[in-house]
């Protein structure tokens, strides 16, 4: 990077060096025409004349004139002579001109200056601005994201870096976390942030009365106070992923143990945050019936990294994507949370938009049940469903290319991604021997496989949305053109969790995972997680995943991990429980007047936000 300033620098000499002597030469050459023009007619003058200009040139002390000759200059030269002066000037004037206004546009680049303002159209109401309940609900997340700051956060390539933490250190058996916060930390209302705020914050998630749906993050940690800037978590065993936990927002104690932690959800501070992060409460404003409709954040000057360019953040509240879409059509927000793929059109016509497709760590899946269908625990069955599928045509038709087909549960970009794991690659012919050797063929009486009277068939459950039932219909039709038939069985999304998924009411679910910024499959494949309390909704079990996935879990050398997920996912996948789909990509829409927006992949929609700090709308030139 320096040799790449370095030689910049010279080219940008160079070309100020030839620009100079383009001027000098300029300045020469009327200097010379200038002097020929006032002694061109010496030949003619009389020896007299010739007599007094030795005599003056005689005792002169300067061969050029000076400010008070030049103004009888007029007097010597003629009118024609007169005219080539004013033209020389005017040219040498004009050179001069061009040299400063390229040495401006070449010299000088355009920057973001503070100023303008960025409003959102959000689906949903704020509930609980508070980083102790926000992940209930995403509206909530977004807006603790720009208010709160943690000891750590992501990056815009969602990397760990420092936010209240100016370092950590972990011990080498891994089950230590020491931290120091930055110096010169205040709140929104000037009240400095010390350690004090920060065990607070840890603690009130421990206590079961503030019922923090993170208390499991935390459970059986110890907090202990080192000094007076710093901290350290002592955990019972190593647990590789648990620096992600600590993303989460500090409260400030000095308003918050006021607050009884029975009544923690009934407080003020829940809508009216007084946070420290990157924005600031300003105000908000409610309908006739209670409704928040409007919530301004304004920026925070004292923030302990560089304040943002924008001054204001500004959401309005929406019912329905639908609704939220058409406000952005009709100008009345600068952006849309998300866009769902169905509603592309409907900003097909405006040229001021610019589309972010971030990703997300979430995978749409197959999830097997082979308890309620025999069928399904014959692995030549699974093996011919999985082959009967093509992937990248569901990509394309189902989602528009929004996303990308996978075959495994950890996601490119994350530790244990391997292009080259076990997997079931589309092929027809290989469906047919496999359903030929399990005993299925094809009859002329139906259209069907049947073994016997018992027909081929399987009952495929998603939740009713626009985007699970265009996937799920393309699945049907591709197992039914292999003959298997298969019957759809639409779920509202308020039930999916409480009548499907927790009695494991299906046979076969095609559902969609958020697996976090960490890759650790263990909550969703470890058999502890199996039955009605876990998201192993396959129900797997198998004890050689099983240790693996506790190994893992317990280091943290990334190549070590890697390898332990590797082994994993060729241990899923051989057993074939599930069939993995594609991972969606997160449509975001933003007016093109916001600039510096960077971010590419996010683990919540929230970290849209993580780059903010660098979003701008007014500019300004320098060096």
């Amino acid at each position: 990077m320096p040799n790449s300033w370095l030689t910049s620098l010279k080219e940008k000499f160079k070309i100020f060096l030839t620009k100079f002597y383009f001027i000098k030469n300029v300045w020469q050459t009327t200097s010379r025409l200038f002097l020929k023009l006032i002694f061109k007619k010496k030949n003619n003058f009389d020896k007299q004349k010739e007599f007094d200009e030795q005599i003056v040139n005689s005792v002169a002390k300067k061969r050029w004139p000076g400010l008070r000759q030049l103004k009888y200059l007029p007097q010597v030269l003629s009118a024609d002579e007169k005219r080539k002066v004013k033209k020389l000037c005017l040219v040498a004037g004009v050179a001069f001109i061009v040299l400063l206004i390229n040495f401006y546009f070449t010299g000088t680049k355009i920057v973001p200056r503070a100023g303008g303002d960025y409003t959102e159209g959000l689906v949903g109401m704020p509930k609980f601005i508070n980083p102790l309940y926000s992940s209930l609900n995403s509206v909530d997340q977004d807006l603790v994201k720009l208010i709160y700051s943690g000891l750590i956060k992501t990056d815009k390539d969602q990397n760990l870096v420092p936010d209240l933490a100016e370092s950590w250190e972990i011990s080498l058996d891994q089950k230590v976390y020491s931290f120091s916060l930055k110096k010169d930390l205040f709140w929104h209302d000037k009240e400095p942030l010390t350690i004090d705020d920060v065990i607070f914050t840890f603690e009130a998630i421990q206590n079961s009365e503030f019922k923090s749906p993170l208390a499991n993050n935390f459970e059986n940690i110890k907090i202990e106070r080192i000094d007076d800037s710093s901290l350290r978590f002592i955990l019972e065993e190593p647990y590789a992923p648990f620096l992600e936990n600590l993303t989460v927002g500090i409260l400030p104690m000095h308003l918050w143990q006021e607050v009884i932690p029975a009544n923690a959800l009934l407080a003020d501070y829940n809508l009216k945050p007084v946070g420290s992060g990157i924005y600031k409460f300003k105000s908000l404003s409610k309908d006739k019936l209670g409704n928040i409709k409007n919530y301004i954040l304004t920026r925070n000057e004292e923030y302990s990294e560089q304040p943002a360019y924008l001054e204001e953040i500004a959401f309005k509240f929406y019912p329905d994507f639908n609704s939220a879409v058409g406000a952005f059509n009709s100008h009345n927000v600068d952006g849309v949370n998300y866009l769902p793929k169905e509603l592309k059109s409907e900003l097909s016509l405006r040229k001021d938009i610019n589309f972010y497709n971030l990703q997300l760590p979430q995978h749409t899946t197959l999830f097997f049940n082979q308890a309620n269908n025999p069928i399904l625990k014959s692995l030549n069955i699974r093996q011919a469903l999985a082959h009967a599928l093509d992937k990248n045509e569901i990509v394309n038709s189902a989602l528009n290319m929004d996303g990308q087909a996978i075959d495994a549960p950890i996601l490119p970009g994350s530790i244990g991604y391997n292009p080259n794991i076990f997997k079931y690659e589309f092929d027809l012919v290989k469906t047919e021997e496999l359903l030929n050797n399990a005993g299925y063929v094809k009859t002329e009486d139906s259209e069907f496989r049947k073994k016997g009277d018992t027909e081929l068939k399987i009952v495929l459950t998603t939740v009713n949305n626009k985007e699970n039932f265009s996937v799920a219909s393309l699945v049907q039709k591709m197992w039914q053109l292999a003959g298997i038939k298969t019957e759809i069985n639409l779920v509202e999304p308020g039930l999916i969790k409480s009548e499907v998924i927790k009695n494991r009411a299906f046979e076969v679910l095609l559902f969609g995972e958020v697996v976090g910024s960490d890759p650790d499959p263990y909550p969703f494949w470890h058999s502890s997680q199996a039955g009605e309390a876990g998201f192993n909704l396959s129900n797997f079990i198998n004890r050689e995943a099983d240790k693996v996935l506790e190994d893992a879990r317990k280091i943290s050398d990334p190549q070590k991990r890697h390898d332990k997920y590797v082994h994993f996912q060729n241990i899923l996948n051989q057993s074939l429980v599930a069939i993995f789909l594609y991972t969606p990509s997160y449509t975001y829409p933003v007016s093109d007047k916001i600039k510096g927006i960077e971010t590419k992949n996010i683990i919540t929609p929230s970290d849209r936000f993580s780059n903010i700090r660098n979003w701008f709308v007014k500019t300004k030139r320098a060096l």
